[in-house]
């Protein structure tokens, strides 16, 4: 095997982090920063290779950043400094900059999970720093800082076999966990989504219907979602086959949470969904369908704005409704967006010229272009403003984007455990990094960083952020001015 094409050894990858590069040169493997950029004329990102950082060997990894010991020293002065006897390097970023937002969370996990509880944590953090399995975890806290937090720790494959166990066994540690962080009042977001497993010994993987039409054996993930705090406040496993408005009163009669606005979606609506609801005293804010037969489109055919009742502003867009009184205190309101109506109707003409589907005509295009932009909403509320109800529909966004996290950031949309109970403390240490995922992304929101960093950036800069031990003491290694400056704009010091 030639050495450009030459099959690194598995010492040698567990060095490898994001952000570097594995080479191998003349027998002895070295770590480099790569980074990219923007090449405007192939129009594409390309490798940038940067400094080395060190060399890896089967003991390790030896940073060259002894330097920084050495940096700004006289001759006379490196002379009479001791021998570097040992040298030894940890990723340290990611859990210093998570202490401080995650201290309510570790507290609470302590509470409930007595001699567990800092395994949960680190656990969390792992899976979120490394989407990493269960076989690899300990290798990973073994090159972070958070090792030298938690020195007698250890995520050796079989004790976090028995730390999920312990964890799925007793729902009630996990209940009394999220009870810490239950608000009345809020405004909470619920939505569904499939757990692909294929094993047969979990009585919750059941064949399930999903969002892509599978019928597969899943198990199906609840996640409430609060908008008050914007961050997830629960979760419950159900089976596979179970999708209906029964789980959702068991669901808040577990969490104890009181005055909670449930938002649901499109697909939620039923005439037996809202009669339960209403016999279990829930307040919802529900879409329709717009072939819905409770939307009365009449007042919607006058010409301009005049079958609305009145307008507001969201976003820099302007809103108008129509709203009428339904029998037992509900209310449907009717939104529509110009800028979406504009949309529907560009695409609705283009359909009508490619004729990709059914044959539409002008005729269909006049019968339903007073439908276009609009969308309508059941609720129960009282003294509710329509704009109070449009913002709280619209702010399902957040739970779609906590999906997306769990689904692609985590890699947490398939399970390989075999047991119900293994399955439930796998799906809590991935709320806990989900958790985090959350607080990391409202910080960026709060310092209106979002739009130039995402988590997977910020988690880049962090990684970067790593000490030295050089004779048994630590030491703080060089940061790029790029991740200085975002520090900074953080308000995060890491000594």
């Amino acid at each position: 095997m030639s050495k450009s094409k030459r099959a690194h050894p598995d010492w040698a990858l567990k060095q490898k982090r994001p952000g570097t590069e594995l080479r191998y040169i003349r027998g002895n493997y070295y770590l480099y920063g790569v980074s990219s950029k923007w090449n405007k004329e192939k129009k594409r990102a390309q490798k940038v290779t940067g400094k080395i950082l060190g060399k890896v060997t089967e003991n390790g990894f030896i940073e060259s950043a002894r330097r920084q010991v050495l940096e700004g020293k006289s001759k006379s002065e490196n002379a009479s400094m001791p021998t570097i006897k040992s040298i030894s390097t940890k990723s340290a970023g990611f859990g210093c900059f998570l202490e401080p937002l995650l201290a309510d969370v570790l507290a609470a996990l302590r509470k409930h999970f007595d001699e567990n509880a800092d395994a949960i944590y680190c656990a969390g953090l792992m899976r979120l720093a490394y989407q990493t399995p269960l076989k690899n975890m300990n290798v990973h806290l073994k090159e972070n800082f958070l090792s030298e937090s938690f020195p007698e720790l250890s995520l050796a494959d079989k004790k976090v076999s028995s730390l999920l166990k312990d964890i799925g066994s007793d729902r009630e540690r996990i209940n009394a966990f999220f009870r810490e962080f239950s608000r009345a009042g809020e405004n909470i977001l619920m939505d569904i989504t499939a757990i692909h497993s294929k094993s047969e010994q979990m009585s919750i993987n059941q064949r399930g219907y999903n969002s892509q039409g599978s019928f597969d054996p899943q198990a199906n993930l609840l996640l409430l979602f609060s908008q008050s705090r914007h961050e997830p406040v629960y979760y419950r496993m159900l089976p596979g086959n179970i999708r209906d408005v029964k789980s959702v009163q068991l669901t808040l009669k577990e969490t104890g949470t009181a005055d909670t606005v449930f938002v649901a979606d499109k697909g939620f609506y039923s005439e037996s969904n809202i009669e339960e609801m209403e016999q279990a005293h829930l307040q919802y804010v529900i879409p329709l369908k717009r072939n819905s037969s409770l939307i009365d489109y009449e007042p919607l055919k006058k010409g301009g704005k005049s079958g609305f009742d009145n307008f507001f502003k969201f976003q820099d867009r302007f809103i108008f409704c129509a709203f009428r009184q339904l029998n037992d205190g509900k209310t449907l309101y009717t939104f529509l967006d110009d800028h979406l109506r504009l949309e529907e109707e560009r695409s609705f003409l283009n359909r009508m010229e490619t004729q990709k589907e059914e044959k539409l005509t002008i005729v269909d295009f006049h019968e339903r272009i007073h439908t276009l932009g609009t969308f309508s909403i059941i609720t129960n509320l009282k003294e509710k403003q329509p704009q109070d109800v449009y913002k709280m529909y619209k702010a399902r966004m957040e739970i779609e984007t906590a999906f997306d996290a769990f689904k692609n950031t985590l890699e947490a949309d398939r399970s390989y455990m075999q047991s119900d109970q293994s399955f439930e403390g796998w799906m809590f240490i991935n709320y806990l990094a989900l958790l985090a995922y959350w607080r990391m992304l409202k910080v960026l929101m709060e310092k209106e960083l979002l739009t130039k960093f995402s988590i997977t950036d910020l988690a880049m800069h962090l990684s970067y952020i790593r000490k030295v031990r050089i004779n048994g003491c630590w030491h703080l290694a060089e940061i790029t001015e790029k991740t200085k400056r975002l520090l900074a704009k953080l308000n995060c010091h890491i000594t």
